[in-house]
């Protein structure tokens, strides 16, 4: 595997070409939230659909969540976001902040991960 976008003692994170989005390892907190987002929005010129690709994720904040969420509300008609995870908790996530709308060009694959 190529090394990492970024790295720090909790996360890790990949750009992926296929599906084109990014892999993230590790935990997404407050700490390193801002590396998150910066390489969230430099997938701007992804094509329809971007895939955050969160299986090996052991903790995903809120505040993160809730700017995934806000990065679905803001991509142009026509363009997806599709979160991967292996565990029912984002989902539960989603559900609790009433993120679930469907209108919100968003979909969660549990169980869907590429190993």
């Amino acid at each position: 595997m190529r090394p990492p976008a970024y790295a720090d003692k909790q996360l890790r994170i990949w750009r992926t070409a296929s599906p084109p989005g990014l892999r993230l390892s590790g935990q997404v907190d407050l700490t390193n939230q801002h590396a998150f987002l910066t390489h969230l929005l430099a997938l701007d010129g992804a094509p329809d659909r971007v895939t955050i690709d969160l299986c090996r994720v052991t903790f995903f904040s809120f505040a993160s969540l809730h700017a995934l969420v806000s990065y679905a509300e803001l991509l142009a008609p026509g363009r997806r976001l599709i979160l991967c995870t292996r565990t029912p908790i984002i989902g539960q996530m989603l559900a609790a902040c009433g993120w679930t709308r469907p209108e919100l060009p968003l979909t969660l694959l549990e169980e869907d991960c590429d190993d």
